[in-house]
């Protein structure tokens, strides 16, 4: 089967977007098209349908991704087999602020795992930025943060999204609320303003920011209370539910990219590794939560 349609269409896959896809693969829109069309012609099954506006996989379309991957996974092991391939330069890595702490180490560690020699270099950025660096081959693979419905990446982890407050200054309790909210185009800013809109509670949007960091310091100072993912809240914070007055929040995935044109060392083996890796952390750390 030819590897340029497999590969075209696992592009699809990771990004669920035809036009992100056939950037990313260099092809013009209305050419990835006929690609998609010829595939679907080649396996007589129909692999893609709309809802709504949105151009979305069969369960046929679902089914065969996780074959391509496989066959592209196969082709790559062979070549890099065939070329002794070395490490010439560090794997780039992107990963959203929030997920530095404790979805980042992980990742590294099960590709050292692989290969204990590999170097790598890290950029922290927002999803949208790390999103437009992969497809521009800047990094060679990105955790991002995608819906928790989206068929975006390889799938890492799902995470609830909730309200935090300080203990100390109590600031939930002000009225009106004051907000600090990650930058707009973070999902959790318009979450945070939708949900609190739809409870008719008063509230000031007191401050954005990028940095994660610096979202829990300004919450910690008692200047607002902040809505993001469970997993970026640190010690010392106090998670705020229905019972305290809260709407709830919706969960976020957090997926891992690749670049088609990656590191040599990157491909889909070491995505399904890093998957492995991270639900068997995970599982377990849930696990120890439940038994402390």
């Amino acid at each position: 089967m030819d590897s340029d349609l497999l590969r075209s269409f696992v592009s699809f896959a990771e990004c669920g977007s035809f036009n992100r896809a056939a950037d990313r693969v260099g092809r013009t829109p209305s050419a990835f098209s006929m690609q998609m069309k010829r595939l679907e012609e080649t396996l007589d099954q129909k692999l893609f349908t709309r809802e709504g506006r949105n151009v979305v996989l069969t369960n046929e379309g679902i089914t065969f991704v996780g074959y391509a991957r496989r066959i592209l996974s196969l082709q790559e092991e062979a070549r890099e087999s065939i070329r002794g391939e070395t490490l010439s330069r560090p794997i780039r890595i992107g990963c959203p602020d929030d997920y530095a702490e404790k979805i980042l180490p992980v990742v590294l560690r099960a590709i050292s795992e692989i290969h204990p020699t590999a170097q790598f270099f890290i950029s922290v950025n927002p999803t949208i930025i790390l999103r437009r660096m992969v497809d521009q081959g800047e990094l060679d693979l990105s955790i991002i943060s995608r819906s928790e419905k989206g068929e975006e990446g390889y799938f890492l982890h799902l995470e609830t999204g909730v309200w935090v407050t300080s203990p100390i200054h109590q600031q939930h309790l002000e009225d009106p609320l004051r907000l600090v909210l990650p930058a707009e185009d973070c999902k959790f800013h318009a979450w945070a303003i939708d949900a609190i809109s739809k409870s008719d509670r008063p509230f000031r949007l007191m401050a954005t920011t990028r940095q994660a960091a610096s979202l829990l310091h300004l919450v910690r100072d008692g200047l607002g209370v902040a809505a993001l993912a469970a997993i970026s809240v640190s010690d010392g914070l106090q998670i705020l539910d229905h019972q305290d007055g809260f709407p709830p929040l919706p969960a976020v995935g957090i997926a891992l990219l690749i670049n088609e044109a990656a590191h040599p060392l990157v491909n889909r083996q070491l995505a399904s590794t890093i998957q492995h890796r991270v639900s068997t952390t995970f599982a377990a750390r849930a696990t120890t939560r439940k038994t402390a």
